[in-house]
């Protein structure tokens, strides 16, 4: 270092191991000596790492003083092409957001995301359609051991929050509804109300609700753990149809649960009105003659028809999320959520498709 000029000199290798002494002799120097011009010896530098290079551009541009010169003298070409040439201001200037999106935009984008979203639900059902009916027909595909085991899982555990459900149903329509009646002295009309909404539409909408939180986030859960786990993967490369294998052992239970767990959700839910119209002086015999002439065996039939619809749906949107889950635990947590939600859509929109063709 000179009377005019500070002048470093680097020598060798300059990497992590060695920069550290380096850097705070230059920062002293630099701090001793604010107005005189910088020089850095380079000439006998043979190798330096990126820490070697955020030096160098430290003393260049970092921590030079205002109009101080700076100089890099004798640095290899090679090396001086690895030093950054932008100034350390451009990195200070805030980035510029982008252009907000209006809300018919955002309108519009997210009504694109759900017909993506159906269309790839509808290509999946497709699939399994196709799946199914290639498999009928030859023995072996379709593992019913499995089928059962599913079966008992989604459904003989399901009973009792079922049995709950349908009861308190069946309960409160017929207190509500009979309170109203009352007033009018048509309360054995009430009969026919709460023959009718369970038979044809609550028995099997409250079960599919029922059967989307318990069942449809578990198998988006069970086959989305095993995506996350490279089970499917494994299937795949074994020569097995992930369809086949995973998913039709689970439509075919819950196409055959939900409809039987429905009658159950009925029959309680019925027992539940008859108790409540009791206490409104409708005996259990007044009620049961009653109920047999305000409703026929089509709406018992309309129900069962609508389960085992939302049955299939609700297997088919879990197994589709859990197929569909990216990588990490917080991906299973969301696919699982994402089918229940979609399942309840999917059910009322259903129910409302079979009302108005019913009606028709």
């Amino acid at each position: 270092m000179d009377v005019d000029v500070v002048t470093f000199s680097l020598k060798g290798r300059v990497t992590v191991h060695t920069v550290g002494s380096i850097w705070a002799e230059a920062a002293q120097a630099l701090a001793r000596n604010p107005d005189r011009p910088i020089v850095i010896d380079a000439s006998r530098l043979e190798y330096i790492d990126a820490t070697g290079i955020a030096l160098i551009y430290d003393l260049q541009r970092g921590r030079r003083p205002a109009g101080a010169e700076v100089e890099i003298r004798g640095l290899d070409p090679s090396l001086a092409a690895l030093i950054p040439s932008y100034d350390p201001v451009e990195l200070e200037e805030p980035a510029r957001g982008g252009r907000g999106l209006g809300a018919i935009e955002r309108i519009g984008r997210a009504t694109l995301a759900q017909l993506s979203a159906a269309a790839r639900m509808l290509t999946f059902l497709a699939d399994c359609g196709v799946a199914l009916l290639q498999a009928i027909p030859r023995r072996g595909i379709i593992r019913w051991g499995e089928v059962l085991s599913v079966a008992a899982e989604a459904g003989a555990n399901a009973v009792p929050i079922v049995l709950l459900i349908g009861f308190l149903m069946g309960v409160i329509i017929a207190f509500e509804i009979g309170l109203v009646a009352q007033q009018f002295g048509a309360v054995i009309f009430v009969v026919d109300g709460v023959g009718v909404a369970v038979l044809r539409e609550l028995g099997a909408l409250m079960t599919a609700i029922v059967f989307a939180g318990r069942t449809g986030a578990a198998f988006a859960a069970q086959i989305g753990t095993q995506k996350v786990n490279e089970e499917v993967s494994a299937i795949v490369t074994f020569g097995l149809d992930p369809l086949r294998f995973l998913v039709l052992p689970r439509l075919i239970a819950a196409v055959l649960v939900v409809p039987l767990l429905t009658v159950l959700a009925d029959v309680v839910g019925i027992f539940g009105g008859a108790l409540v119209l009791a206490g409104f002086n409708i005996g259990f015999v007044q009620f049961y003659n009653h109920l047999l002439g305000a409703v026929g065996i089509e709406d018992f039939l309309v129900g069962l028809a609508k389960a085992a619809i939302f049955g299939l749906a609700i297997a088919a949107i879990g197994c589709q999320r859990g197929l569909a889950t990216g990588a990490g635990a917080t991906s299973v947590g969301l696919s699982a959520t994402s089918a229940v939600v979609t399942s309840i859509v999917w059910i009322v929109v259903l129910d409302g498709l079979f009302t108005v063709l019913i009606s028709s």
